[in-house]
């Protein structure tokens, strides 16, 4: 009796086993990026075990919708919307003996990397020190600025003493060592040749990239060439005849607001000269790609390099 109790018992444990390594595999097939994200209750949590010692949170840890980010921004919560900010979680925590010294942290849910890179490519500012968290982040007096999967993250210190450098940097360590990251590659950072490429310049426009509202999901980036600064643009649309379309979009802005529109083929490489009064944009297609160069003071060094671009792309 005791050997058949023993066996329905180990069965048990077999038959236990097999049911959780099959829903195991259920979830890693099924589960997407958007799924690995932190709910927001979560966020306040995690904000509030940040909390350095000697330090507490000022009133709350507060959190805000797109709809009502503009009570905590005003003035600036139409540029995360413009990347569909899904929310903000916000603390600031104040020096316990003197309240006068604080810190500042603003986590966005931008819902995607791609979205998340973009307000952090966005408001980084090219040449500010580089450092070792998250995707990439920057330092700024003693202000930090993250990328951390589909988060951005601010800390901002209300003062540039040497002691809030230190528990900002603390308290970013802390923070990307907890806050998910999905994992999710950034087209455009791997799509841009690296070839010449301005460091820290790549940009992110999920709308209106050069003030132009056909030019969505666009990535940009300045290229040196001799001694002249280039600023390339590229976009990866869902079809050839889509790609092709845009590029009459560009053509048809041309003739309305520029000088006029020169067909040229370089080299086998068909491209489209645009006289923007004085400055040169160049644009092209190639598969599913739409790309060139913009403002261009001379016409030959924007041809030249769209061709540069061009040959360095690989056929999407």
């Amino acid at each position: 009796m005791r050997l058949y109790k023993s066996l329905k018992i180990v069965i048990g444990l077999v038959l236990l086993m097999m049911v959780v390594v099959v829903c195991q595999r259920v979830i890693k097939q099924t589960i997407s990026p958007g799924d690995l994200a932190t709910s927001p209750e979560r966020l306040a949590l995690m904000v509030a075990s940040l909390t350095p010692e000697g330090w507490e949170i000022y009133d709350k840890v507060m959190q805000f919708t797109a709809e009502n980010l503009y009570e905590q921004i005003d003035g600036r919560a139409e540029y995360y919307i413009a990347y569909d900010v899904i929310g903000l979680t916000f603390a600031s925590f104040d020096k316990s003996t003197d309240n006068s010294i604080s810190i500042n942290l603003s986590i966005y849910d931008m819902g995607t990397p791609i979205n998340a890179f973009g307000v952090f490519s966005g408001e980084r500012s090219i040449g500010a020190p580089r450092v070792e968290l998250g995707r990439d982040a920057y330092r700024s007096g003693a202000n930090y600025y993250i990328w951390q999967g589909q988060y951005y993250v601010q800390i901002i210190a209300l003062d540039t003493l040497d002691i809030l450098k230190q528990v900002g940097l603390d308290m970013a360590e802390k923070l990307t060592g907890i806050l998910q990251d999905s994992g999710e590659a950034v087209w455009g950072l791997n799509a841009l040749p690296q070839v010449d490429r301005v460091p820290e310049s790549v940009q992110y426009l999920l709308v209106n990239a050069m003030g132009l509202d056909f030019m969505r999901n666009t990535y940009m980036a300045q290229y040196t060439k001799g001694d002249v600064v280039v600023t390339t643009f590229l976009s990866q649309r869902e079809s050839p005849e889509i790609a092709r379309a845009t590029v009459a979009q560009y053509v048809e802005y041309t003739n309305q607001y520029g000088e006029g529109v020169k067909s040229l083929t370089v080299d086998g490489v068909e491209l489209v000269s645009c006289d923007m009064n004085g400055n040169y944009d160049v644009v092209f297609q190639k598969g599913n790609l739409v790309g060139g160069v913009s403002m261009v003071e001379e016409q030959s060094l924007a041809i030249q390099a769209a061709i540069d671009l061009w040959r360095q792309l690989s056929h999407e």
